[in-house]
């Protein structure tokens, strides 16, 4: 039970955590990405030059993608600070990197 307890407790921390990133005026998606991103997606697809990321077509929308950086996720920190032309940008650089399913 107390190992169930630990583990709840530390997913809880780590869907909490949130990085205060805030991107430059004016960069790119890429620098946004390299910056932010690219500590944990650093890997592209095997044999697919340039592509990052497999995403299920229904979640290949720059809605979704802002979302994902906004609200974060189990594994993933919120990026509460990357907004309006700066979330636009990144969302363009990921859709233009990832491969649809």
């Amino acid at each position: 039970m107390k190992n169930k307890l630990a583990l709840i407790v530390a997913a809880l921390l780590i869907a909490g955590c949130t990085r205060d990133y805030t991107p430059e005026s004016g960069a790119s998606g890429e620098l946004i990405f390299k910056a932010a991103c690219a500590e944990c997606h650093n890997k592209g697809i095997e044999g697919v030059p340039g592509k990052l990321f497999v995403l299920d077509s229904d979640k290949a929308t720059p809605t979704y993608i802002a979302h994902k950086v906004h609200a974060g996720s189990l594994m993933m920190p919120k990026f509460p600070n990357i907004k309006d032309q700066d979330m636009r940008a990144l969302s363009a650089y990921v859709l233009d990197h990832s491969q649809r399913e």
